[in-house]
């Protein structure tokens, strides 16, 4: 009989604490800041909320708002709207259910400024709830005259907000984005997109990963005169320019399941478009930076016009702005050819390197390891250690400064080395040899670094014979300056080489300018001066040796 009265107990503890919450807040912010006035003829959300919990049973509520003079409801979707008031019918499921939507209230043009009161009433079955929200409106404040010309009488329906601009392409922080022309976007060339993640040692390609990433942000620029909060609803689509139809191009974030497998199993929203949701939060002007995804699969190269939809409620506003699609990879294919063309030659030198290291014998071939050693030691490991800090501390113009190592010194050692012993085949054994301490040291032996030496060593290489330096007899100043200035031309070739192979594996990017500057400070500059003094260098070495 105890546990049976306990039961009862319990049974009635859990009736006293079932029920229905009723919550309702207007003007609702999207921030949860506190309003308390209305002011000109802001469009405002109603927020109501209705919880149940402990119910055993499903249960019908209704709800119905009671609105102030001067107020009416904007049309919405399962809401029946009447002069004065608003209703609905929402279902509540048993144990526990929540409902909660936004009516969105608009001032008419005669409301006068006072107190307002909106009632919020739900009833179910045998139950009641009632709010009662309290508010002031300013009708003078912010009004539409305020904002236009008072000579010309405003369309107050559709003069709630609009679209002011349409940027692009933009990077995320809504900058101007250098790397594109205003109107271009430049995307991924996925033809080789496999062959480029196999040579970096990535494996099958993640097509997931790669249409989860945008293409580019837009920058879309909205002014709010009357400062409305309310959900908007963002469209972008590519038209034709010929016979302004819909294309396929732009796509949503995709989405990966266990069906599927991984891959590309996105949907494209309702059509090829992008889509997203924007919150106007009652401010006068309010930017909003929105990726822009691209379905790879589709799109092609060539002139659109960007068709921007911005839709809420019964207002939709749409802006067109010209837009060109774009490919760039025509650099990064010629520069890993090159780099493929240059494996190959390294190749054949590499059979030479016996031939090499008899004919300058091993005094030539400990001194050739000597300056690998001191190339690695004084050039490689002060950039690999420091070249983070000084990233860190200059950014994208550190290599300027770690470019004093990899240029002066590297070729100063480079053609001191070579006026002691001035034989085909020296440079190679002087780069492997230091490429094989780098990899055995800092574990970088990868296609990429293959591919890099490779260069470095075919295009000094050819420069040299070309030059004649081989078969001079005796190397003069003058001629030794025209060496330099050849050499810091090679090198930089190879610095351009080397970066638009950067950027084609690793989709980095470098504006035009970035690489100019590399390719006349690192590559022609430092590796001139480097040269120069490397023959003083070595004039100086060969009398040591001499004596």
């Amino acid at each position: 009989m105890i546990w049976l009265a306990a039961l009862l107990l319990l049974m009635a503890g859990a009736d006293v604490f079932a029920g229905e919450k009723l919550e309702a807040v207007y003007p609702y912010s999207l921030e949860k800041r506190e309003i308390r006035t209305v002011t000109g003829r802001s469009t405002l959300p109603l927020f109501i909320n209705l919880t149940s919990f402990d119910v055993p049973r499903r249960q019908q509520a209704d709800v119905t708002v009671v609105l102030p003079e001067g107020f009416s409801a904007l049309p919405k979707e399962g809401w029946q709207i009447e002069k004065g008031r608003a209703s609905a019918r929402w279902a509540l499921d048993a144990d526990y259910a929540q409902n909660f939507d936004l009516l969105y209230l608009q001032p008419e043009e005669k409301a006068v400024s006072g107190k307002r009161e909106i009632i919020v009433t739900v009833k179910g079955n045998g139950w009641e709830e009632t709010k009662r929200l309290s508010f002031a409106y300013d009708a003078a404040g912010e009004t539409l005259e305020q904002a236009t010309a008072k000579t010309k009488k405003p369309d107050r329906k559709n003069f709630n907000w609009y679209i002011q601009s349409v940027t692009l392409p933009v990077d995320p922080y809504g900058h101007r984005d250098d790397r594109a022309e205003n109107g271009v976007v430049y995307i991924r060339d996925t033809a080789l997109e496999g062959f480029r993640n196999r040579i970096k040692g990535d494996g099958a390609t993640n097509w997931s990963a790669v249409f989860n990433h945008p293409a580019t942000f837009l920058l879309l620029d909205m002014r709010n005169p009357q400062r409305d909060i309310r959900v908007l609803k963002f469209k972008a689509q590519l038209l034709d320019r010929v016979t302004g139809q819909v294309v396929e191009g732009l796509a949503t974030a995709g989405k990966t399941d266990h069906e599927a497998g991984e891959g590309w199993a996105g949907e494209t929203g309702e059509g090829a478009e992008t889509t997203a949701l924007i919150s106007l939060d009652g401010k006068k002007t309010q930017a909003f930076i929105l990726p822009l995804y691209v379905d790879y699969f589709k799109v092609l190269e060539g002139e659109y016009t960007l068709r921007v939809t911005v839709s809420g409620g019964a207002q939709q506003k749409i802006q067109e702005v010209p837009l060109t699609i774009a490919k760039k990879h025509s650099m990064g294919l010629m520069a890993v050819g090159f780099a493929f063309v240059c494996f190959v030659l390294m190749l054949f030198l590499l059979l030479r390197l016996k031939k090499c290291v008899f004919e300058i014998g091993a005094k030539g071939a400990i001194t050739v390891a000597l300056f690998a050693a001191i190339s690695f030691g004084g050039i490689s490991l002060p950039s690999t250690i420091l070249g983070d800090l000084v990233h860190a501390l200059l950014g994208p113009f550190s290599g300027l400064v770690t470019g004093l190592l990899s240029g002066i010194m590297q070729y100063l050692l480079i053609v001191s080395l070579l006026v002691l012993y001035r034989k085909p085949g020296v440079l190679t054994l002087l780069y492997v040899l230091k490429f094989m301490l780098s990899g055995i040291m800092f574990g970088h032996f990868s296609p990429i670094g293959v591919l890099s030496t490779s260069v470095y060593i075919v295009v000094t290489e050819c420069l040299l014979w070309l030059s004649g330096f081989y078969r001079k007899e005796k190397l003069e100043a003058k001629y030794m300056f025209f060496v330099a200035v050849l050499l810091g031309m090679g090198d930089a070739l190879i610095t351009l080489v080397n970066l638009e192979q950067m950027m084609f594996f690793y989709r980095l990017y470098y504006a035009d300018w970035f690489l100019a500057m590399y390719m006349m400070v690192n590559g022609l500059l430092y590796s001139s001066i480097g040269s120069w003094i490397g023959y003083k260098t070595g004039i100086k070495l060969r009398q040591v040796v001499s004596e």
